[in-house]
């Protein structure tokens, strides 16, 4: 039994270890958006009153962003348990899942960019 549980724990290993660089991609944006979970803006800022963020939901108030990144954290945690769970048997789907946060950023820009 012990040898069996070594067994899984480096096969594990091994598995993670193929997959580091989306990892890490994956938990690099997660500890950003911790670190701004943690710090977030003052109630006071100007940010939540500027003219342009004013269309943007996410800063109506210090509660409603603080409540935002929370949500957003679940799913950050949740998604990686989805991909951490398919990659054996579907390491595709893992990549990509894995690579999400990137992809947003991507889109967000090139959104950005042509507004």
């Amino acid at each position: 039994m012990n040898n069996s549980i070594k067994k899984q724990i480096i096969d594990t290993v091994e598995l993670l270890w193929s997959f580091k660089w989306y990892i890490s991609v994956y938990l690099l944006f997660f500890l950003i958006m911790f670190a701004e979970y943690l710090n977030p803006p003052t109630a006071d800022d100007k940010i939540f009153h500027a003219e342009v963020t004013s269309q943007n939901w996410l800063y109506t108030n210090q509660e409603v962003y603080i409540g935002s990144l929370r949500q957003g954290l679940i799913a950050i945690i949740l998604l990686f348990l989805v991909g951490a769970s398919n990659m054996r048997n579907h390491p595709m789907l893992s990549k990509i899942i894995f690579l999400l946060p990137l992809f947003g950023l991507v889109i967000g820009l090139i959104i950005g960019i042509f507004q």
